[in-house]
């Protein structure tokens, strides 16, 4: 599969504390691409240079590259609001904004312009749908988002980042703060999902990343130790550090 991102020997500082090491990736478009590692090894740091959103920490110092369809996103010319339509992110916890069901999924296309209320309501009903929650919430979209289950709260912000048809979808730790049950049924959303878009998520059992992914990097003080396929990397993993962390958790 051909590259939608590719990071090339890439640095990344909080202040004195090197945390990133000349990583150099290449994430394959349309496939869901899992993180594993244990916590502090740098999966959440670099997910977040991937739409610079480490650009929000005065202390962080970033060098080498990110290339997105092929041009670098650290780019004097790249405007950080528009690269996060194309390169959306859902967070550990769910923060749903303290608005409607309906104006949660509506926020991102009117930021960026959207103003026909026809448009709108067919971009909430398909963002939805895409999120498995409009059976749900269809009945309820002009009440608060903030009256939703955990799951639920997390499938819209799955649906709001839908939204704005992002080509790459990264989930920090999305599901780890649900219980089993719910972490299956978003991981089978993101399945039916990733014929559509590229989906990069951390994920802590390594039975849901056998199931659901189609390549597994394992990271370990900042650098990416091992790549391949969930078959290579757990049943056959060929650098001590990731022996040592399947079988910790097996």
């Amino acid at each position: 599969m051909e590259p939608i991102l590719e990071a090339k020997s890439l640095n990344l500082w909080y202040g004195q504390n090197h945390a990133l090491h000349d990583v150099s990736v290449a994430i394959p478009e349309r496939q869901i691409t899992a993180f594993i590692g244990p916590s502090g090894c740098g999966k959440s740091t670099f997910l977040r240079t991937l739409n610079r959103m480490n650009d929000l920490i005065p202390s962080v110092k970033i060098q080498g590259q990110v290339d997105f369809h092929g041009k670098n996103i650290y780019d004097a010319g790249v405007d950080p609001t528009l690269l996060r339509k194309r390169i959306g992110m859902v967070f550990q916890k769910a923060n749903p904004f303290p608005m409607s069901i309906y104006d949660n999924v509506a926020y991102g296309p009117r930021t960026h312009g959207v103003r026909s209320h026809a448009k709108l309501d067919d971009i909430v009903e398909r963002s939805l749908r895409s999120a498995a929650i409009w059976d749900e919430v269809k009945d309820r979209l002009k009440k608060s988002a903030m009256g939703l289950s955990g799951g639920q709260q997390q499938r819209l912000c799955i649906a709001r980042a839908l939204a704005v048809g992002p080509k790459v979808l990264i989930c920090d730790e999305a599901t780890s703060a649900l219980d089993v049950t719910v972490q299956k049924e978003i991981l089978d959303l993101l399945r039916g999902l990733e014929g559509d878009l590229a989906i990069l998520f951390i994920c802590h059992d390594i039975s849901l990343v056998q199931q659901f992914c189609h390549r597994v990097l394992v990271m370990h003080r900042g650098e990416i130790v091992e790549q391949g396929t969930p078959d290579e990397v757990i049943c056959r993993p060929q650098h001590a550090y990731t022996r040592h962390l399947i079988d910790s958790v097996l």
